[in-house]
C-alpha cells in the first residue's frame, strides 16, 4: 500500500571495520552484490520470501545502508531487534515501510522529456569516455564504483581473483536506476578488460555481470537517461541492446507464478501502461500535487489486470531472443502452483528462439 507505518528507527552504533570500508556492497560466496536502490515497483523481492527470511548480517547493513541513505538518515544503526533468535549471524530486514513507484525520475510531457534528453546527450557526447552521468539520487553512483573498484582491484593495482560474478540485486528494483545499472557493468568491463588485455597476468579471469530483477523493467516509466535518440518508455526495448554493450551478460527474472492475476496479488505491480507513452504527462501522483515534485508517489496509470504478468514475460523473452543468459525465479510456497509454474516456463522456452535456454530456480 502507500501507507507509511511508523516503525522505529534503529538506533545508531559503531560499524565493523568491514562495513565501514565498505557500505552499500556486500559479498555471497565468490559474487559481489550491489544494491542500487531500496525503492521497488513491486513487493519487494525479499519481502515474498515471507517473515521468517533471513540474511547474513553484512548483507542487512548495505541493504538498510541504502535505505538510510534514500531518507537522509545516518547509516549506522542497531540490527539488535532484527537478530534471529536461532543464529546470532543472521538477520531479518526491518519492516518496508515506502510505497511502491513506477518511476524515480519525474515523468513530464513529451517536448521536456525529449529536451532533457538532449541535454544529457550532449554532456555525454563531451565525454565519450564516461561511464555514467550523475542522477543525484542515493547511494551515489561515484561511490558504488568506488567501492567496486576497491573490491576488484584493491589499491595495489592489482586485480584479485576473489570473485566470479558481480550482481546488481538488492531490497529495490535495480532497474528503476537504469543509469546507475550500466554504470556498474561498464566499471566491472573497464577493470576487467585491462586485466584480460595484460599478458603478464597468468591468473585473470573475466567476471560475469548479472542483474537480479522483478522484470518489470517495461513499465517503468523513465528510465533518467538518453539511450541514442531513443524515447522511453515509447521505445523501450532498446534498453536490451543498452544491458548487453554494457556488459550484462545474465539476469534473473522473478516471475514468481504462472498465473497473470495471481502476480498482482503476490507482487502488487505498480507499472507505467505503454499504450498511453504519448500522454505521460497525464500521470498524476496519488496525492493530487505536481507529478515533477511528487514523483516519489506515482501510482499505476491506466494498467488492466494482469498486464503487468504479461510485461515481465515479454521482457523475459526478448532477452532470451537478444542472447542473454536468462534464469527464471518462482516462490516456493503453498499458495503457489510450483508444477504449473514449470510448465510454463517450459512453454516460454520453447517460443523464445532463445540463444540460451531459460531455466527455473526456486
Amino acid at each position: 500500500s502507500g501507507q507509511t507505518h511508523n516503525v522505529p528507527r534503529p538506533s545508531i552504533m559503531a560499524s565493523s571495520a568491514a562495513t565501514a570500508l565498505y557500505k552499500y556492497t556486500y559479498t555471497l560466496g565468490r559474487s559481489l552484490y550491489v544494491p542500487l536502490t531500496s525503492r521497488c515497483n513491486s513487493v519487494p523481492l525479499p519481502q515474498t520470501r515471507g517473515p521468517g527470511f533471513l540474511l547474513p548480517r553484512e548483507v542487512v547493513e548495505a541493504l538498510v545502508r541504502v535505505r538510510q541513505a534514500e531518507q537522509n538518515l545516518p547509516l549506522d544503526f542497531d540490527l539488535t531487534p532484527y537478530r534471529s533468535g536461532l543464529d546470532d549471524d543472521r538477520f531479518s530486514l526491518p519492516p518496508y515501510d515506502m510505497p511502491v513507484v513506477n518511476g524515480l525520475y519525474p515523468p513530464a510531457s513529451l517536448a521536456s522529456f525529449t529536451e532533457y534528453n538532449q541535454k544529457k546527450r550532449g554532456e555525454r557526447e563531451q565525454d565519450a569516455n564516461a561511464l555514467y552521468e550523475d542522477d543525484s539520487l542515493q547511494p551515489p553512483i561515484s561511490t558504488l564504483l568506488d567501492e567496486i573498484t576497491s573490491r576488484i582491484q584493491p589499491d595495489t593495482g592489482n586485480f584479485t581473483n576473489e570473485f566470479d560474478h558481480v550482481v546488481i540485486a538488492g531490497e529495490g528494483e535495480p532497474t528503476l536506476r537504469m543509469e546507475a545499472l550500466l554504470a556498474v557493468a561498464r566499471k566491472v568491463k573497464s577493470l576487467t578488460g585491462k586485466v584480460e588485455k595484460n599478458p603478464h597476468n597468468k591468473t585473470s579471469h573475466s567476471i560475469s555481470v548479472r542483474v537480479i530483477t522483478n522484470g518489470l523493467c517495461y513499465g517503468i516509466n523513465n528510465f533518467g537517461y538518453q539511450t541514442k535518440g531513443a524515447l522511453f518508455p515509447r521505445s523501450r526495448h532498446v534498453v536490451l541492446r543498452d544491458m548487453i554493450e554494457a556488459g550484462i551478460n545474465r539476469v534473473s527474472v522473478a516471475l514468481n507464478t504462472a498465473n497473470r492475476h495471481e502476480y498482482d496479488v503476490l507482487m502488487s505491480p505498480c507499472c507505467y501502461s505503454s499504450r498511453n507513452d504519448s500522454v505521460m504527462d497525464q500521470i498524476k501522483p496519488s496525492n493530487g500535487g505536481s507529478a515533477e515534485n511528487n514523483f516519489g508517489s506515482l501510482t499505476e496509470h491506466g494498467l488492466m489486470p494482469g498486464t503487468a504478468h504479461d510485461l515481465v514475460v515479454e521482457f523475459i523473452l526478448e532477452a532470451a531472443k537478444v542472447g542473454i543468459e536468462v534464469e527464471v525465479t518462482g516462490i516456493d510456497r503453498p499458495d503457489v502452483d510450483t508444477i504449473e509454474m514449470d510448465r510454463f516456463v517450459r512453454m516460454l522456452m520453447s517460443v523464445s528462439k532463445a540463444k540460451k535456454t531459460p531455466k527455473t530456480r526456486w
